[in-house]
Parts: C-alpha cells; sequence; structure tokens
C-alpha cells in the first residue's frame, strides 16, 4: 500500500468514525427508537466500509458482527443467528463448482464453440461473446465466466491491433462481457449468490418462498432479452472501427487441438448435469438449493472421481464475499427488527403507499437500479432495501413478493457505477475506464425500467407467481 493509499485510508477511518458519532447520538426523528435509529447509522457506515475498503472487507464484515451488541443496538446471539444464512454455503458451492468448470478446461472448451457461431462480423463477434457469457454465467459464477471469456478476446483483439484505450471494439468487448454476465447471471437462482440472498430475505422478512422454476420463468427470458438490449446499445454508442474480425479461425484451431473431451471433463459433465437436474426439480424434491450444491461439491473430492483437492478448494473460495454476505444479512434484519425499515419506508415512500401495484413496479425498479450510484454493491443493496420495500408492500396492500422480486433482479445492475469485481475484471486491459461504461449502462437502465415492469405484470397475470 503507497504512503497516498494509507492517508486516504486515515480520512475515511476518521470520516466514518465520526459520522457515527455525531449522527447516532442525535435525537431519534419521529417515533424512530435510539436503537432503530442507531441501525440505520450503523448500516451507513458498513456500506461506505465495504465500498472504501479502508479496512478489508472480511475484516470489517467480522467487526459488524460484535458492534452492534456493543452499541446496544442488537444481542450478540440474535446478530450471530441471523449471520449463519443458506446463502454463505451456497457461495462456498459455488465458486468450487466455478473453479473445477475451469481447471478441468471445460470452461475453454465451451467458449471457443460458442464465441464463433456467428460469423466474423464485429458487431456478430460481439454479440457471441455476449451470448456467451450470459449462457455460462447463468448456472456458475460471473466472475470467472468473465474472466475466460476476456481472456480470449483479449486475444483476438491484439490480433486485430486494436490497442488498449483507443479502439472502440475492444472497448465494447470489454465492456459487454461482464454486462452480460451480469445479466445472466439473474436468469436462475443458482447463477449467482446475490440470487440465493434474495430468496433468503424474502423468506425472513415475508415468510414467502420461490422455487428455482418460478425465479427462471422470469429471470430467463428478461436475461435473454436485456442481453439484446445492451448489445443494442453498445453497437450504437460504441460503433467498432472494424467491419470483420480477423483471427477466428485460430479459434477453430484451437479447437481442433482440444480434441475429445477428457475424462475429467466428462466426470464433471455428468456430475453437473445431475446438479442441474435437481436444482430444476427443486419444486418436486423439496430439497434446498444449498444442499444439492454441497453434495454436488462432495461428490468432486471422492475416490475415482478427484476433480478436486481440499487445498484448491480453499483457494478458489472467496472468502470476504461470504463474510459480507453473512454480515449484511445480520444489518438487514436488524433494520427488519429495530423498527429502523418501516421508518424509512414511510419517510422515503410512504407517498405512494395508495398508488397502484403498476405505478410502485416501475418505482421499485427504478429505485433499484439507480440506488447503485449510492450502494454499488449488490448485496449490500438487497440487505439495505428489501425490509424497507416489504413495509411499504405491506402498508400498500401490495403482495411483497412482486416488489422484493424487482429488487433481485436490478441488484444485478453493476454498470451504473462500475466498483463491483464483476467489471474490474476486464478494466485492468485498459481498454475502457468508469464513465465508458457508465453512459451505455445509463441507456441500458432507462430501457430496463419498462421491460422489467412489463415482464413483472405478464408474470402476476399468468400466475406463474
Amino acid at each position: 500500500m503507497t504512503g497516498k493509499s494509507k492517508k486516504i485510508n486515515w480520512v475515511w477511518l476518521i470520516l466514518t468514525f465520526g459520522f457515527y458519532l455525531v449522527i447516532a447520538n442525535i435525537t431519534p426523528p419521529g417515533s424512530l427508537s435510539v436503537e432503530g435509529w442507531r441501525a440505520i447509522v450503523l448500516m451507513i457506515c458498513a456500506v461506505v466500509t465495504w465500498v472504501t475498503e479502508f479496512i478489508p472487507i472480511g475484516i470489517v464484515s467480522c467487526l459488524l458482527l460484535f458492534i452492534p451488541g456493543l452499541l446496544k443496538i442488537q444481542e450478540t446471539s440474535i446478530v450471530l443467528q441471523n449471520f449463519g444464512i443458506s446463502t454463505i454455503f451456497f457461495m462456498f458451492a459455488s465458486g468450487i463448482i466455478a473453479k473445477a468448470f475451469i481447471d478441468i478446461g471445460l470452461g475453454y472448451r465451451i467458449s471457443l464453440y460458442i464465441t464463433t457461431m456467428l460469423g466474423r462480423k464485429s458487431k456478430n463477434v460481439l454479440l457471441s461473446f455476449m451470448v456467451c457469457s450470459g449462457l455460462i454465467s447463468s448456472v456458475l459464477a460471473d466472475i470467472p465466466t468473465t474472466i475466460i471469456l476476456s481472456s480470449i478476446a483479449k486475444e483476438i483483439l491484439d490480433k486485430n491491433g486494436c490497442k488498449p484505450g483507443k479502439s472502440k471494439f475492444g472497448r465494447s468487448m470489454m465492456i459487454g462481457i461482464p454486462i452480460a454476465a451480469c445479466l445472466g447471471g439473474f436468469a436462475t437462482p443458482v447463477g449467482s449468490g446475490i440470487n440465493v440472498l434474495c430468496i433468503n430475505l424474502l423468506k425472513n422478512t415475508t415468510g414467502q418462498d420461490i422455487t428455482f422454476m418460478q425465479w427462471t420463468a422470469i429471470g430467463l427470458p428478461l436475461a435473454i432479452i436485456m442481453i439484446l438490449i445492451a448489445w443494442g446499445v453498445l453497437c450504437v454508442m460504441i460503433k467498432p472501427e472494424i467491419d470483420e474480425v480477423s483471427g477466428m479461425g485460430n479459434i477453430k484451431e484451437e479447437r481442433k487441438k482440444l480434441g475429445a473431451m477428457s475424462k475429467e471433463e466428462r466426470k464433471f459433465t455428468i456430475i453437473f448435469s445431475i446438479t442441474l437436474l435437481l436444482w430444476i426439480t427443486q419444486s418436486l424434491t423439496g430439497l434446498d438449493l444449498t444442499l444439492i450444491s454441497l453434495i454436488c461439491i462432495s461428490v468432486f473430492f471422492l475416490p475415482g472421481i478427484d476433480l478436486m483437492d481440499w487445498p484448491t478448494a480453499q483457494a478458489a473460495t472467496g472468502w470476504s464475499g461470504l463474510l459480507i454476505v453473512g454480515a449484511s444479512n445480520a444489518l438487514a434484519m436488524i433494520l427488519s427488527q429495530q423498527g429502523s425499515a418501516e421508518w424509512i419506508s414511510e419517510v422515503f415512500l410512504g407517498g405512494f403507499v395508495n398508488s397502484s401495484s403498476l405505478v410502485l413496479m416501475f418505482i421499485i425498479t427504478a429505485f433499484g437500479l439507480y440506488i447503485h450510484f449510492l450502494v454499488p454493491v449488490g448485496s449490500a443493496v438487497l440487505s439495505v432495501s428489501i425490509p424497507i420495500v416489504a413495509v411499504l408492500a405491506e402498508q400498500a396492500g401490495v403482495n411483497p413478493l412482486y416488489l422484493i422480486l424487482i429488487l433481485g433482479y436490478t441488484s444485478k445492475c453493476i454498470f451504473l457505477l462500475p466498483l463491483d469485481p464483476i467489471p474490474m475484471a476486464t478494466y485492468n486491459y485498459g481498454y475502457w475506464n468508469m464513465g465508458d461504461m457508465t453512459k451505455p449502462g445509463i441507456v441500458i437502465s432507462v430501457l430496463w425500467i419498462p421491460v422489467m415492469v412489463a415482464f413483472m405484470y405478464m408474470a402476476i397475470g399468468l400466475k406463474i407467481i
């Protein structure tokens, strides 16, 4: 860490600590309790700390499990109960599945076939990469998907003389891949740990549940349409400087070099196909998504299978991500239990209580998208928003499932303020800067609003949910 970075971190530490000391000791507004007011201030401080990372995310997430007890906001035993959610174990399992997928070479094999499917025209190549990114990320983690495809894209860009910082085609490719990965990531519940977090918070705050097929019936077609919209926006706003892409023949040569599927690839394909079938038939079997995922990775370790060893699995586990999801859920439940969510809902959304369900869907969709300018972390968006929206729905006489699902899908909007690790996976290639992604991101998000509402309205009409 440089001297400048250390100074900035000290500034953030002092500002955050000072903010809590001053604001938390103000007389709570309205009917809000002291504990409820302090819970709101603590959540703001938590989000700032997660975004700025002046203390490592994993460390501060652990601290936040014990700070509410110290500050007399909530008993530590209750906070710890709300930390231990199934989402953490699902994310642990999905990280190991993604690691096996990459290490055995199956991800590379699949991407080599899909990225050439629409021909050599630059716009078609972009669409091929985005479709491939969306498809893979619908059942596997977004970050490894982005890493695999961006590495293939970089090779093609180099062969076409597309220089970082100058090439518009390179910019559209390196922006399009992570955007498509994020959009594909909400197609199914298992496409992202954030989806499972949404399902968990939905159950905790409202007592309602949603099955794999119900989520997918809305998420999959929505993801497909949004990927096509995102592709169209990128083609218009970042017009490629080349018409045809050379070097695609090299990809075909690479496919030939790979030969037939290896024994490990066949093992993974069989195990993952069974896992996918169990995910899809969850409503029939009653098996939990997390349990299915844990059984899947357990099979990887069995003698004769040997697709994974424990040191590799440990290295593949994003411990910081697991801790922030558990901590953000615990803080969200404090907001709900201490009446903070109800107070925020009345103050900021109370004017919409008498609105129709259609109007509320428009409002919540826009809210779910543009709150990313303030809170660019998907799990934090859900943790802050779901308890608030649940109260609003109850007051308005609308099924909270409708509005919370909207938040679940829109929490994947990471391209307005691209600080998420997914876009950062291509940022280091140097083809785009923050503004380059934000500009098309604003247009995509504007178009997302009516599409999202239309899908949700149809889902209600067709009784999918």
